[in-house]
């Protein structure tokens, strides 16, 4: 790796780092130099497969490899560089996802996704027997259900990988698992260790030769083998790190790297994220676990919405497909703060947060003859804004700086909207994104930078500000109260619902 040490004057102006996310519904990829200067961009969308209600799919050769492979071509066609100057690959994605590949690193069907509710009866078991808490995302469970209802592909399976890994073994050969996405498995993963813990597999039934190798993120796994090469078009030998699930190098893309800082990830799951301490910390550790000597977690969840971008999809594909986003922003900003008394509920996938809810359902209550679908859109967007002040109130003496980024941090209307709801103001760059983290973060791998400051400081700039406007707090204040009390009484008749769906 020697040989890839950057020195001298033309350090940043002729070696470049690419960044992988494998999402949801597309794959992102960026070329940036090591100032910091984005050279080329990529997206191909994709769906999920539903084959059964509660169900999610992807096919990991088509939706991961195949989409992932086409934008690396893309992405070093517009640019037209000479491969050798990509001096690091860093590839995120969705997680937690069951892919079984079989002994030949074959998918041997398709992939179960985090959002997919198949296993609650596995879950219910796993939970009991360890006493945990485990929500539906679960590895875990999902591996126990293939294990009962496809026990042919359970008894063929010898590695258990999510979408970025199975992309770094398709560049590399090698398999590995990264330590946030093995500590979101399902309580087999000792964090402290950095090791699986054999006598948890060996109580539920899983063979612990399943699950690979667990790697730091800033690992590097291996480098581009010839086979990739030719099928990319990188360079053999081109460093490729563990990588890790998207939200990391989301936060990290966002500059969000300071205590204090809060993201809000705007993409096709929403999150809500509080960094407590400098992420340089934890880069070769778990993220999200609590620290050493009791110290608190470097990042903490406060709020997780399933149905983010993919609600505001799902609405514009279903009742306005004609229109773009823009156009349907440019509508529901002529309704009012409160969408005039309508509520949505956003859990179309069920509910993560403030309490797990796999059978939650989504709603619109408060609907009159007055209301159109603009009030129908905005509110949906308010939803989002609610479901984060969940999280977000007991926090809010910590918070310094709130950052917006992903796909729908785009719309100025959603961001002012949530401004509004969480009373404060919100930061945004344009050029955030986890591809643009994971690419850093292979290049600190790599030993291009020191720290993370850089990507705060010189590769995104000056943010864009929102500050909330005064006269919609009020407002936004009891509707709040509002959402809170249906989105707690309208459980069990959610769950009547569930049942019968």
């Amino acid at each position: 790796m020697a040989n890839r040490t950057l020195a001298g004057p033309d350090a940043f102006r002729y070696r470049y780092l690419l960044g992988l996310d494998i999402g949801t519904l597309g794959v992102k990829g960026v070329v940036v130099r090591l100032d910091g200067q984005v050279v080329a961009r990529q997206h191909l969308d994709h769906s999920v497969s539903h084959p059964h209600p509660g169900w999610a799919e992807h096919d990991a050769n088509r939706h991961w490899w195949g989409d992932g492979r086409a934008v690396i071509q893309a992405l070093l066609a517009q640019v037209q560089l000479p491969p050798e100057t990509i001096v690091g690959v860093g590839v995120c994605g969705l997680v937690p996802c069951l892919c079984p590949l079989d002994v030949k690193g074959q998918p041997l069907r398709p992939a179960i996704l985090y959002a997919d509710n198949r296993a609650l009866v596995e879950l219910d078991s796993v939970n009991r027997i360890l006493g945990t808490t485990l929500t539906a995302q679960a590895v875990i469970p999902k591996l126990l259900w293939l294990k009962v209802h496809e026990p042919g592909v359970f008894a063929q399976t010898q590695a258990v990988l999510s979408a970025h890994h199975y992309v770094v073994y398709r560049l590399t050969g090698h398999l590995a698992v990264d330590y946030d996405s093995a500590s979101v498995y399902g309580a087999v993963f000792d964090a402290s260790a950095g090791k699986w813990r054999a006598d948890v597999c060996e109580s539920l039934g899983i063979p612990v030769e399943m699950l690979p190798q667990p790697r730091p993120a800033t690992h590097v796994v291996g480098q581009v083998t010839r086979a990739a090469a030719q099928e990319t078009g990188l360079a053999p030998g081109t460093p490729v790190i563990a990588g890790s699930g998207d939200t990391f190098p989301t936060i990290v893309g966002a500059g969000a790297v300071e205590p204090g800082a809060a993201l809000i990830s705007f993409g096709t799951t929403g999150l809500l994220l509080l960094v407590g301490r400098p992420l340089e910390e934890v880069t070769d550790k778990v993220h999200f676990g609590p620290g050493p000597n009791g110290e608190s977690p470097a990042i903490r969840w406060a709020a997780n919405v399933l149905t983010c971008g993919r609600a505001v999809q799902w609405f514009r594909d279903r009742f306005a497909p004609e229109s773009d986003y823009s156009a349907l922003d440019d509508d529901a900003a002529q309704v009012p703060p409160g969408s005039d008394g309508l509520i949505a509920l956003p859990h179309f996938l069920g509910r993560r947060t403030p309490t797990p809810d796999p059978r939650a359902r989504g709603a619109y209550v408060g609907l009159t003859l007055v209301h159109t679908s603009a009030h129908l859109y905005r509110a949906l967007l308010e939803s989002f804004g609610y479901a984060l002040r969940q999280g977000f109130e007991p926090e809010r003496g910590q918070v310094r700086r709130v950052v917006a980024t992903a796909g729908g941090a785009r719309s100025r209307l959603w961001r002012q909207i949530v401004s509004d709801i969480l009373d404060m103001p919100v930061e945004y760059s344009p050029q955030s994104g986890g591809a643009l983290g994971i690419a850093y973060l292979a290049g600190y791998a790599t030993g291009c930078f020191s720290d993370l400051s850089t990507i705060r400081n010189q590769w995104l700039g000056p943010p864009e500000v929102t500050s909330p406007h005064p006269g919609a707090r009020a407002v936004y204040d009891r509707l709040y109260g509002v959402y809170s009390a249906l989105d707690e009484e309208l459980g069990p008749q959610m769950a009547r619902l569930a049942a019968d769906g």
